[in-house]
C-alpha cells in the first residue's frame, strides 16, 4: 500500500509546485505560458490538472481540530491529544500544552482559544471546495468526470463543516465562492442554526453518496467512497441525536456487505494493514513525505530509541473500563481481577492500546513504578517539568514499535477517521435510543465483543443498562481516535466527568511485592453548560458583524 500512498503523494506535491508557480507568476510572465506551468484558466479546462486541485484539498484533511502549532499531528490540539480533554488520557509535559494551560482551568475564551486556527482554516478549505465544485461543474469535462470530482468536493465540504458544528454548534454556511470585489454586505453570513447545519450536513452527503463509488483502487486508494460519505452521516445524525436517521444510515453501511471487522484489533492501526476491509475512510500518510509525528509527542519516554514526549497518557479511569475475560471490571465483581496482578486476563484492546507496567515496547521492558534507578518512564508524582508520564501508563494504540520516536519523519502510516465497528457503535446507540435493545443491538455490539476475546452481553438489559454498555463499549474500542472528546459533550456528561479527579496508577515495591495505588493526576474545571461549545473566535466576529458569539463567552 505505500507505493499507493507514494502516488498520492507526488500528486499533492506537484500541486503545491503549481501553487508556487501561480503565486509568483505576473500577468505578463503569463501571457507565454511553458509547458510546465498552468495557469488559473487552464487547470479548469483539464481534468488531470482540475484533479491535481482536488488532491490538494484532500491534503488539507486533518483528523481533528487544529491547534497553533504541529499541524499535521492527527486528532490534536498543539501537542495534546484530543483525548487530553477527555477523562481518558492527560499531558505528560505541562509546559506549552493547552490542555494544563487553559483547558484544566477553564480560561479559554474567545481570544484565548483552544482551537487557535481551526475557524480560519476550516473557512479556507471549504473556500477551495466551493471553488472545485463550481469551476468542475461550469467546465467541459464528461458528465461522469464532472459527477465524481463534484461529489468528493461535496463530501469534503461537508467534512470541513462538521469539524466546525461539532465544535460551535450552528455556523455559517457558505456554499459559493465570496467575492471581495462586490460589497460588504454579501459577504458576511449569518450563523445558521444547528438543526439547519445538521439537515445541510445530511442532504449534502446524501447527494454524494449517489455520485462515489464504493471502492476505489490503484493510485485513488484514499478518496472519498459512497462509505466515506454515509458514515459522516451517520456519525453526525448521531451527534445531532436523531435517532431514527442515525440507525438508518449506520445499518445501510451494514447491510451493503462491503465492510467488516478486521481480525486484529492491535494490527487494524499497523502500516502493514492500511486500508483494510474495516477502514472505511482514512488520512494518507506516508514516511518522509508527508509524516506524522504520533511517536515522538506521545510515545514512552525512553531514550535507547528516540526519546517521546509521554503527551497523551492514558488514564486509571480509563484502564478501568477495560473488562477482563468474564465480562465484568474489577468495580463488577470479576471473579478473574487480582489485586496483585492487575492487568492479568484482560480484554484484548487493552494490550493493544495501552502500555503499562512490565510491558513489552520495542524489545524493552517498560517500568512505570517508582524506584528504578535511571528510569526515564516512572510515573512522575512530583510534577517535575520536561518529558515525562504522569499516570503510570503510556499510548500504544496509533504507534508503530518499529518505529523510533526520533526522527519523527518516518512515521507514514494512515490515520483512520471512520471505521465498521464505530459504524456498529453508531447503529446500537441510535437503534437502542429509537426503540430499546433489541436483537439487532445485542448483534451490532457482540460482534465488537467477540474480537475482543469477551462474552456476549448478557441478555435481558433495559434500555439505560444497554445504554451504559453502549457507552463503554465506544469508550474502550475507539480509544484515542478523538470520538470520547465529542461523546462527553454530545451526552452532556463532561460536567459531571469533570467533578471528580481524574487517576493514575503509582506502583512501589514493598518488601518484595509490588503496591498498586491509584492516585489523583489532575483535576479540571468545566463550566457547564458554558463548556459544551467552544467560543466563537473574536478574530472572527471582529471581521464579520454579523457573526454572534456562544453563551456566556
Amino acid at each position: 500500500m505505500k507505493k499507493v500512498k507514494m502516488n498520492m503523494m507526488k500528486s499533492y506535491l506537484a500541486l503545491f509546485l503549481l501553487g508556487a508557480v501561480l503565486a509568483s507568476c505576473s500577468e505578463k510572465d503569463l501571457d507565454i505560458l511553458p509547458s510546465d506551468q498552468l495557469s488559473d484558466a487552464t487547470v479548469w479546462t483539464d481534468s488531470s490538472s482540475a484533479n491535481l486541485f482536488l488532491n490538494d484539498i484532500y491534503n488539507s484533511l486533518n483528523a481533528g481540530p487544529y491547534g497553533s502549532s504541529w499541524l499535521n499531528l492527527p486528532t490534536q490540539i498543539g501537542n495534546d491529544g484530543l483525548d487530553d480533554y477527555t477523562d481518558d488520557a492527560t499531558y505528560g509535559a505541562a509546559s506549552g500544552t493547552p490542555s494544563y494551560q487553559l483547558f484544566d482551568n477553564s480560561s479559554y475564551g474567545p481570544s484565548n482559544l483552544l482551537f487557535t486556527n481551526t475557524w480560519k482554516i476550516m473557512y479556507a478549505n471549504i473556500r477551495k471546495c466551493n471553488l472545485m465544485i463550481q469551476k468542475v461543474s461550469a467546465s467541459d469535462f464528461s458528465d461522469a468526470t464532472k459527477r465524481v470530482m463534484v461529489a468528493q468536493a461535496r463530501f469534503l465540504r461537508v467534512y470541513f463543516y462538521k469539524t466546525l458544528i461539532d465544535l460551535y454548534g450552528g455556523v455559517p454556511l457558505i456554499t459559493k465562492v465570496l467575492d471581495n470585489n462586490t460589497g460588504a454586505d454579501s459577504l458576511f453570513y449569518p450563523r445558521s442554526t444547528y438543526p439547519e447545519c445538521v439537515a445541510f450536513i445530511q442532504s449534502e452527503c446524501t447527494a454524494a453518496a449517489a455520485d462515489l463509488p464504493q471502492q476505489w483502487t490503484g493510485k485513488d486508494v484514499g478518496r472519498a467512497t459512497w462509505g466515506a460519505a454515509m458514515a459522516l452521516k451517520g456519525e453526525e445524525e448521531l451527534y445531532a441525536g436523531k435517532w431514527q436517521d442515525a440507525a438508518a444510515t449506520n445499518k445501510a453501511i451494514m447491510d451493503a456487505g462491503v465492510y467488516a471487522l478486521f481480525s486484529d484489533y492491535a494490527g487494524l492501526f499497523y502500516a502493514d494493514h492500511e486500508n483494510n476491509e474495516e477502514v472505511i475512510f482514512d488520512i494518507q500518510f506516508a514516511p518522509n513525505v508527508r509524516p506524522k509525528h504520533i511517536n515522538q509527542y506521545w510515545g514512552v519516554v525512553e531514550v535507547s530509541k528516540g526519546g517521546g514526549w509521554g503527551n497523551c497518557d492514558p488514564t486509571q479511569d480509563l484502564v478501568d473500563c477495560y473488562e477482563y475475560l468474564d465480562g465484568k471490571t474489577a468495580g463488577e465483581g470479576s471473579a478473574q481481577y487480582d489485586p496483585d496482578h492487575p492487568y492479568a486476563h484482560r480484554d484484548k484492546r487493552f494490550y493493544a492500546s495501552v502500555i503499562y507496567d512490565g510491558s513489552i515496547w520495542r524489545g524493552k521492558t517498560i517500568y512505570t513504578r517508582l524506584g528504578v534507578p535511571n528510569n526515564p518512564n516512572e510515573i512522575n508524582i512530583t510534577g517535575k517539568s520536561g518529558n515525562t508520564g504522569r499516570t503510570g501508563y503510556f499510548m500504544k494504540k496509533l504507534q508503530d514499535s518499529t518505529i523510533a520516536s526520533t526522527p519523527s519523519d518516518l512515521d507514514g502510516t494512515n490515520v483512520i477517521v471512520f471505521r465498521y465497528a464505530e459504524v456498529l457503535l453508531n447503529y446500537a446507540e441510535a437503534q437502542n435510543e429509537a426503540a430499546g435493545p433489541d436483537a439487532s443491538v445485542y448483534s451490532a455490539l457482540n460482534e465488537i465483543r467477540g474480537r475482543a476475546g469477551l462474552p456476549s452481553l448478557p441478555e435481558g438489559l433495559d434500555q439505560n443498562a444497554m445504554r451504559e454498555r453502549i457507552r463503554r463499549e465506544r469508550r474502550v474500542e475507539l480509544a484515542f481516535e478523538g470520538k470520547r472528546f465529542y461523546d462527553i459533550r454530545r451526552w452532556k456528561t463532561a460536567a459531571d466527568i469533570f467533578s471528580r479527579p481524574i487517576h493514575g496508577m503509582k506502583i512501589t515495591e514493598v518488601s518484595g511485592k509490588l503496591r498498586y495505588e491509584k492516585i489523583e493526576v489532575r483535576k479540571v474545571t468545566f463550566d457547564a453548560p458554558k463548556n459544551y461549545l467552544m467560543p466563537v473566535p473574536q478574530y472572527a466576529i471582529d471581521q464579520n458583524p454579523k457573526l454572534t458569539q456562544n453563551p456566556s463567552y
